[in-house]
């Protein structure tokens, strides 16, 4: 089945009211995907990770570098495809936009192998569960937003049956996050797991006065404290910290996780599928952190390819702790069919519908 064309698509929605986190103030989002067209129709999806800057410039790796070494190629090479993108990747030394573009083809190829085969990819990868916990993320700052609206959010999540929320901090002193932590905690109460993420806002010395000050809240991990190429500081919040540590949904490439993971620097291994390296990369790591008993948890804060490619990755870790089901970032989940991503017992179902699970030419017939 031969690959015949490559293209890519921005997709962007407005937000009628802003919100921010301690590093972006979202009034727009922007999100880019990869349409793989094969030989007989097949369409393959895969999405890359172009937030922070303008997304031309993974779309330009994506048309210019990668595709010419994968169209005209077998889908059935997916392996040696994915191969040669990061040995290419070598080379070019262009780093974590580079990554991006590998990763948004790697999912789409794996989204059209299922589709050939009639499987769902997590079964060709070897699933280890058809239901993945679940926790809603949002929590985010908003102007005017006040502690009693946070908790009314974080309320509304459980009330939808999720059996875990997080917020963000870092983004105001630390003193108004933690009464944030403790009014969301006495809210939901002890049977909830309570997570928060700083977005890499912190120094060592404040990561650490946060950790000690967030252990009264039972918090379930406490994610990207440190800025997210301080592994050494991260590793020393991690060895005096009470709360466990997650990191790093920007780090990308096995070699980056091995020193992530190597160094104890994490308790849960966080990593997305759009940036890491696609699904391919993305099971070499969650075997990697299995190998050193470190669970891995999915960050997926973006389009529903993002999430669909994310699940399904989830669904064949040996060692999942979770996958984050974002409350804001929701591109293109309306475009489904109802009911396609159900939460069941606090855990989303994995679709049976082959490959990532989509209606991909509904979702690019606009």
């Amino acid at each position: 089945m031969k690959i015949e064309a490559i293209e890519t698509r921005v997709v962007r929605k407005a937000f009628a009211k802003a919100q921010w986190n301690p590093r972006t103030r979202w009034n727009e989002k922007v999100v880019v995907l990869v349409l793989l067209r094969v030989q007989g129709g097949l369409l393959g999806l895969g999405e890359a990770y172009c937030d922070g800057g303008a997304p031309e410039s993974v779309q330009a790796i994506i048309e210019r570098d990668f595709a010419p070494l994968v169209v005209g190629r077998s889908l059935f090479d997916l392996g040696a495809l994915s191969s040669s993108l990061r040995e290419t990747m070598i080379v070019s030394s262009k780093g974590g936009a580079a990554w991006a573009a590998m990763s948004a083809i790697d999912i789409a190829l794996w989204d059209a192998l299922g589709q050939a085969l009639g499987q769902p990819v997590c079964t060709l990868l070897g699933a280890q569960r058809r239901q993945v916990p679940a926790y809603a993320s949002a929590g985010l700052y908003g102007q005017g937003k006040t502690i009693d609206d946070l908790v009314a959010e974080m309320k509304g999540y459980v009330d939808l049956g999720f059996r875990g929320v997080k917020l963000k901090i870092g983004g105001v002193p630390i003193a108004e996050d933690l009464a944030r932590v403790a009014a969301v905690r006495e809210a939901i109460g002890p049977g909830v797991r309570l997570l928060v993420d700083a977005l890499y806002a912190y120094s060592v010395p404040e990561a650490l006065r946060v950790a000690h000050a967030l252990e009264r809240y039972d918090i379930g991990f406490l994610e990207a404290p440190v800025a997210p190429d301080n592994i050494p500081g991260l590793a020393r919040v991690a060895a005096a910290s009470p709360v466990p540590l997650a990191g790093n949904e920007f780090a990308y490439g096995l070699e980056t996780f091995t020193r992530i993971i190597e160094s104890n620097a994490v308790a849960v291994a966080h990593l997305d599928a759009i940036l890491c390296g696609g699904i391919s990369e993305g099971l070499r790591i969650s075997a990697l952190a299995a190998s050193r008993h470190v669970p891995v948890s999915f960050h997926a804060a973006s389009s529903v390819v993002c999430f669909a490619a994310n699940l399904q990755l989830a669904a064949a870790a040996p060692n999942v702790d979770s996958i984050e089901f974002h409350m804001l970032h929701r591109m293109l989940f309306d475009d489904l069919a109802q009911g396609r991503f159900k939460l069941v017992d606090g855990c989303v179902e994995v679709p049976e519908q082959p490959g990532l699970g989509l209606d991909n030419h509904a979702l690019t017939a606009t």
